[in-house]
C-alpha cells in the first residue's frame, strides 16, 4: 500500500463517534445499579426472536432487513438481583435519570453546544439482538458545539446525545446469540463530530481531544469497554463508511489510509466496468448444479460437503475476470469482500472464485475446471464464482453474491464495518438510516429549564489543555504525565498527596499511575485502593519508615488486606522496621572489612559496598539515596587518604 496520500486532493472527510459511559448510581430509564456483574453466573435466561418494524415514514430500514436475513434466536441472561422487568422489555421506561441529565449538560458545556430545551426521547431501531425491545432510546441535548485541536483547528461537534447502551454480547453458537443484560441500560454520551477531519492525524488527534474533555469532567467511567469510538470515512467519489469497534487511539491513522485505499480500489473498479460497457443487467441469476460431477473432486472440503447433501453450486459472471482478485487492502481483495458479507449473513464460509488458484489451492483438476467452464460457457474475459451450502443459506448466499457484484458498478457502498487490529475491517450491516429512528410512544417530552443550564455551565472548571499547561509549568515536569492523571481521574488525588511531598512530584505520579499499571497487569484488584493508602504510603516514607523501594509491595499488600496498617503491611510485605540510629554503626563494619577495595579503587567501590548494605539492611527498608548519602560520608576519610598517599608518593 501507498505509505501515504494527498488528503487534500482526495478529498478526505473524517467525522467520529464517542460513545462514552457516565458514572452515575443507576441506570438512565430504571432504578437498577449502573455496575456490571463480569463474570458472574446469571441467575435466568430467555429466549426470544426479533422482526423488523416500520419507522416513522412506514418504511423499513435496509440495515435491519439485512440484519433480518440471519434469522437467528437470542438467549438474554439477567440476574434477579440487579437487573429488571424494564431491561427486558416488559415494563415501560421509568423517568430519565436526572443525574445522567446534569452530566450531559455539563459536557455539553465542554463542548459549547447549544441545548435542546424542550427534549424529545426516541426509539432506534436494532434487530441484531443487542436490545430485546428491538429498538433503543436515546435524546438529544446538545447540538452545534466546538472542539479545538491540538493544531489550533477548530471542528464541529454536530451533536450530542444521551442514551441507553446495548446488552453485551457474551457468546454466539450457531445462530443462537448470547447477550447479558447487566449492561442494557447504562447511560452513555453520544458525542459526534462534524465530517471536517481532512487527515489521519487529525483524526486521532480529535479523538484523544474528545476523550480527555470527557475525562476532566471526572463523571464518566473509565474501565475497559467504558468508551467505544467509530469513525465515519469518505473520499471523493467514494460514499460515507462507518467503522465501529476502533479500541485503540493508534489504530485510528492506519484504519483511515487503509479505508482511503479501498475505496480508490473501488472506484478503479467501478470504472474499470464502464471502460468495458459492463451493465448490472448483464448479471444474471443462472446457476448449474455440478454436484454429481465434483462428488468424487480432490478437493477435500467439497467432496465431505457433497457427501453430507450438501451441493456445488456455479454462476457465471460476464466480464469480470480479475474483478475479485483484485487487491483492495493488504491480502484482501474483492472476493474477500464478498466472502465475509456471505458468512456474517448466513453463516456460510464463503465462497471460490475462478481468480483464485484453483488447482493449488483447492486441488481441482484441470479437467474439472475445463467442466465449469463448459458447463457455464464461460468465456475468456469471464469469472465464474462456486458456491457449497444447501437450503435458505445457499439462497440467501446467491443474493448477496449478485447485490455486491451489482454494487461494483456504482464504486463504494455505503456499510458499517468492524475495524481490525491490522488496521483493516470487514463487513458488519448495511449502514442504518433515519428510518430506523421514531418517537418514543411510552415516554413524555420534556423541558430543560434555563437557571438549570446556567448553573451547570457556572460549575464547569478549566479545559484540560489548559490545566495541563499550568500543571507543567509550575511543577516543572513534562505535561503528559498530567495528562495522564486527567484520563485516569487522579488529578484531584495527586493535589492532596503532593502536599505531603511537594519536593517530589515525579515520584507522586509514579505512585498513583505506573504502580497502578504494574499492580493492574499482575489482574488484581486496585479499586481497593482508596486516597487513605496513599496518603499514608507518602507520610511513611517522608518520615523514613519506609523507602520508596517498598511503595509497590505495601501496595500490593493493600489490595489483598485493605484494613491492615502500614506497619502491619510493612510486616506482611517482609520489609523490617529498622532504627536508623544503627545505620551508621552497620555501614562502618562494612567499611571496615573493605579497607584494601576502597583503596584500590576508591569510589569505584561504591557500588559493591552498597549492595552490601542493602542486603544487610534489607531492601525497602530505608530510602536508597540516603544510604548511598551515608556511605559516601562515611567512606570520605578513606579516600582523602588515598588522596595525601598519591601525593607523597609524587612527592619522592
Amino acid at each position: 500500500m501507498k505509505k501515504d496520500f494527498d488528503y487534500e486532493s482526495l478529498g478526505l472527510k473524517i467525522g467520529i463517534e464517542i460513545h462514552q459511559q457516565l458514572a452515575s448510581k443507576n441506570k438512565l430509564f430504571c432504578h437498577c445499579p449502573n455496575e456490571l456483574q463480569g463474570t458472574r453466573t446469571p441467575d435466568f435466561t430467555i429466549l426470544r426472536k426479533q422482526r423488523p418494524v416500520l419507522g416513522e415514514e412506514g418504511k423499513f430500514d435496509k440495515g435491519m432487513l439485512v440484519e433480518f436475513l440471519k434469522k437467528g434466536s437470542i438467549v438474554y441472561e439477567g440476574y434477579y438481583d440487579c437487573t429488571c422487568t424494564y431491561e427486558l422489555d416488559e415494563t415501560p421506561p421509568f423517568h430519565i435519570n436526572e443525574e445522567c441529565l446534569d452530566i450531559t449538560l455539563e459536557i455539553c458545556a465542554l463542548f459549547k453546544t447549544e441545548i435542546i430545551r424542550e427534549v424529545h426521547i426516541c426509539r432506534k431501531n436494532y434487530v441484531d439482538g443487542s436490545v430485546p425491545a428491538g429498538f433503543q432510546r436515546t435524546i438529544e441535548i446538545g447540538q452545534n458545539g466546538k472542539l479545538l485541536l491540538k493544531s489550533g483547528k477548530e471542528i464541529g461537534i454536530e451533536n450530542i446525545f444521551l442514551e441507553e447502551d446495548a446488552a453485551r454480547r457474551i457468546k454466539t453458537e450457531g445462530k443462537i446469540s448470547f447477550f447479558r443484560v447487566d449492561r442494557l441500560g447504562v447511560p452513555l454520551n453520544e458525542i459526534t463530530t462534524a465530517p471536517e477531519i481532512h487527515t489521519p492525524e487529525e483524526a486521532k488527534d480529535a479523538a484523544y481531544r474528545i476523550g480527555l474533555l470527557l475525562r476532566s469532567a471526572n463523571k464518566v467511567k473509565r474501565v475497559i469497554g467504558s468508551t467505544r469510538q467509530d469513525i465515519n470515512i469518505s473520499i471523493k467519489g467514494g460514499e460515507r463508511i462507518e467503522v465501529k469497534g476502533v479500541q485503540k487511539l493508534d489504530w485510528i491513522p492506519l484504519l483511515v489510509k487503509f479505508e482511503c485505499q479501498r475505496q480508490l480500489s473501488l472506484i478503479e473498479i467501478k470504472k474499470d466496468l464502464k471502460k468495458l460497457n459492463l451493465k448490472p443487467s448483464d448479471i444474471k441469476n443462472k446457476t448449474i448444479d455440478l454436484s454429481k460431477f465434483f462428488k468424487n473432486t480432490p478437493c477435500r472440503f467439497v467432496k465431505s460437503g457433497i457427501k453430507n447433501g450438501q451441493k456445488l453450486i456455479a454462476l457465471k459472471i460476464p466480464g469480470f475476470k480479475g474483478i475479485y482478485g483484485k487487491e483492495l487492502n493488504p491480502n484482501r481483495r474483492f472476493g474477500t469482500e464478498v466472502a465475509e458479507k456471505i458468512k456474517v449473513l448466513t453463516g456460510l464460509q464463503g465462497l471460490i472464485h475462478s481468480d483464485e488458484d484453483l488447482r493449488g489451492k483447492y486441488k481441482f483438476t484441470e479437467k474439472e475446471v475445463n467442466h465449469i467452464k463448459e458447463k457455464l460457457d464461460v468465456g475468456e474475459n469471464d469469472l465464474f464464482i462456486l458456491l457449497l451450502a444447501k437450503g435458505i443459506p445457499l439462497e440467501n448466499a446467491l443474493d448477496i453474491i449478485l447485490d455486491r457484484t451489482k454494487q461494483a458498478f456504482k464504486g463504494v457502498p455505503e456499510e458499517t464495518r468492524r475495524a481490525q487490529d491490522d488496521g483493516t475491517h470487514i463487513f458488519l450491516r448495511e449502514l442504518g438510516g433515519e428510518k430506523r429512528l421514531y418517537p418514543d410512544t411510552d415516554s413524555q417530552s420534556f423541558v430543560i429549564s434555563e437557571e438549570r443550564i446556567q448553573r451547570i455551565k457556572e460549575s464547569v472548571g478549566p479545559y484540560p489543555w489548559d490545566i495541563i499547561d499550568d500543571y507543567s509549568k509550575k511543577y516543572k515536569i513534562p505535561g503528559d504525565l498530567f495528562e495522564d492523571l486527567i484520563m485516569r481521574g487522579k488529578l484531584q488525588l495527586f493535589d492532596k498527596l503532593i502536599k505531603i511531598l511537594p519536593d517530589n512530584p515525579t515520584l507522586v505520579i509514579r505512585t498513583i499511575t505506573d504502580m497502578l499499571k504494574v499492580l493492574h497487569r499482575e489482574n488484581r484488584d486496585i479499586e481497593q485502593l482508596e486516597e487513605r493508602h496513599f496518603s499514608t504510603l507518602l507520610k511513611g516514607l517522608k518520615k523514613g519508615a519506609i523507602a520508596k523501594e517498598a511503595l509497590e509491595s505495601i501496595l500490593r499488600i493493600w489490595i489483598d488486606f485493605p484494613g491492615l496498617s502500614l506497619e502491619k503491611a510493612k510486616e506482611k510485605a517482609g520489609i523490617s522496621s529498622f532504627d536508623l540510629n544503627d545505620l551508621d554503626k552497620i555501614i562502618q563494619e562494612i567499611i571496615d572489612k573493605n579497607i584494601e577495595l576502597i583503596k584500590t579503587r576508591g569510589r569505584g567501590a561504591t557500588g559493591p559496598l552498597m549492595g552490601d548494605v542493602m542486603k544487610k539492611v534489607g531492601r525497602g527498608v530505608v530510602d536508597g539515596k540516603i544510604l548511598s548519602s551515608k556511605l559516601q560520608q562515611l567512606m570520605s576519610p578513606y579516600l582523602s587518604n588515598k588522596k595525601s598517599t598519591k601525593s607523597k608518593k609524587g612527592g619522592k
